[in-house]
């Protein structure tokens, strides 16, 4: 059995669904991408995001780079395109250069949160918590599609979310309360770690730290999702999750490339349509999945 998880074809199959979609309508989203700073790693994602985006997609997808901006000047660009009826959706790229960090929230939820892509607004965390339909956070909203396109129950499963940010971890918690299952958030102080992940049916992680988590901290059979990314000293990409050391070990599990990246991305690109059309992209989402464990389903059957 095959037991990695191919987020690069799920996101095909529900990029092939949104298409569809907006084949029938009128109005395509324009997007605006907002990078700042010379953090290499995010102007990369950026550039990425808009290549695939672009190329994947009817979406408009405008990257607007500052090498340096005063909070003055970004909140009066922000309220401009707040106003810019052409523009359907605003994402400030993560993490902001250290003289706007402590204004972070400020920043964040100076956009209006119908144009909020990222879900990272105050509002979109609160409606979220409430359990309304909302904008969420896209690698967060990326993992559970990812789950739910392989088919994985998450009714009464114990999970161990290995982050606390609002990007990742909050935002989980949430989802998978949603479902009916028992999340368990950790964080850089949480003591006997290998202890509550082994006793967990599915173990999330994003934690930054190179191939931290091995067999040690699985029970077998276990679902394990790795967020991390990183070069390791032979060149070669690597996760947070010491991914050969557990392969054997697990039931399914998402390799350091073509994963949770692309589903992030994905998610992007349905929030930017759903800020404009509401509810009804759910639906579609739903479709993508019901066709991704058909593929998935199919493909196991060849093996």
């Amino acid at each position: 059995m095959n037991k990695n998880i191919d987020g690069s074809l799920v996101s095909e199959i529900l990029y092939e669904e949104l298409n569809k979609y907006l084949e029938r309508k009128q109005q395509l989203p324009t997007v605006v991408d907002i990078s700042i700073g010379e953090d290499f790693g995010g102007k990369i994602y950026s550039k990425r995001k808009e290549k695939i985006i672009t190329s994947k997609t009817k979406i408009k997808f405008i990257s607007k780079h500052f090498d340096r901006i005063t909070y003055i000047e970004l909140r009066d660009y922000i309220e401009r395109l707040n106003k810019d009826t052409t523009v359907t959706g605003i994402m400030i790229q993560l993490p902001l250069p250290e003289k706007l960090k402590e204004k972070e929230r400020e920043i964040l939820d100076l956009i209006a949160p119908k144009k909020d892509i990222d879900g990272l607004t105050t509002t979109s965390i609160k409606e979220l918590k409430e359990k309304k339909d909302t904008l969420i956070p896209c690698t967060a909203l990326g993992i559970e599609t990812l789950l739910k396109s392989y088919n994985v129950p998450l009714k009464n499963k114990k999970v161990a979310i290995l982050n606390r940010s609002n990007i990742v971890g909050k935002p989980l918690e949430q989802l998978m309360i949603k479902e009916n299952a028992f999340p368990i958030i950790c964080h850089s102080q949480t003591k006997n770690l290998k202890e509550i992940t082994k006793d967990c049916d599915i173990v999330i992680v994003a934690i930054n730290k190179q191939e931290y988590i091995t067999e040690e901290f699985i029970k077998d059979q276990t679902i394990v999702i790795d967020v991390g990314v990183h070069k390791n000293k032979e060149g070669k990409t690597v996760g947070d999750v010491d991914f050969k050391n557990i392969y054997q070990k697990v039931f399914l599990i998402t390799p350091p490339t073509g994963a949770v990246g692309p589903m992030t991305i994905c998610m992007f690109a349905y929030n930017s349509v759903k800020s404009i059309y509401g509810k009804e992209v759910n639906q579609i989402i739903e479709k993508g999945i019901k066709k991704a464990q058909e593929e998935i389903k199919r493909g196991d059957l060849l093996e």
